[in-house]
């Protein structure tokens, strides 16, 4: 809908221009100030626009998740109690979506089994977490799909997460008694 709003703004700017410059001044201006504020309306919801779609609770577009991972830093993964993929310290993109931090699952590759959409993550001292991949990223979605990469909530997973700067150290956590 703004696409529209925006071409009829510089159509209306333009037609205003166009007017003042031939001798009707008055209305010339008034159409290139409705054609300014039509641009203008068009650009603030066209950059509103993402968070409507959060405060509705509707799943993130892939344009929307695209942009994020884009402005993500990579964090190297590191563990001295876990087996990270390929190599301890690999950098993998660390997601933030709405308070929760979600990583590749590509890290745990060697706890993983997977069957179509059905992830088991059996990791060394702890229960075994079965988890469904969703097709998109919803909110408190615990794993989802996006282009050819599954993402996983870290909270869903019986591990210890501490952010050191570029790092990220992944522990197994202590057993809850």
């Amino acid at each position: 809908m703004f696409i529209a709003q925006r071409i009829l703004g510089y159509a209306a700017l333009l037609m205003g221009l166009y007017m003042a410059l031939f001798g009707a001044l008055i209305e010339g201006a008034a159409f290139a100030a409705a054609g300014f504020v039509l641009v203008s309306l068009a650009e603030l919801v066209r950059l509103q626009q993402g968070m409507y779609h959060l405060a509705l609770g509707l799943p993130l577009k892939n344009e929307q998740i695209h942009k994020i991972l884009r402005r993500t830093p990579p964090v190297k993964v590191t563990s001295t109690t876990l087996s990270i993929h390929p190599f301890n310290e690999t950098e993998y993109p660390l997601l933030e979506l709405q308070g929760e931090s979600y990583l590749r699952v590509k890290a745990f590759i060697p706890y993983i089994e997977q069957s179509e959409t059905e992830y088991r993550f059996t990791f060394p001292e702890s229960a075994l977490v079965l988890l469904i991949c969703d097709p998109r990223y919803s909110q408190g979605s615990r794993l989802f799909q996006y282009n050819d990469q599954v993402f996983v909530k870290l909270s869903a997973l019986p591990l210890s997460v501490q952010k050191e700067g570029d790092r990220l150290r992944v522990e197994i956590a202590a057993p809850k008694h």
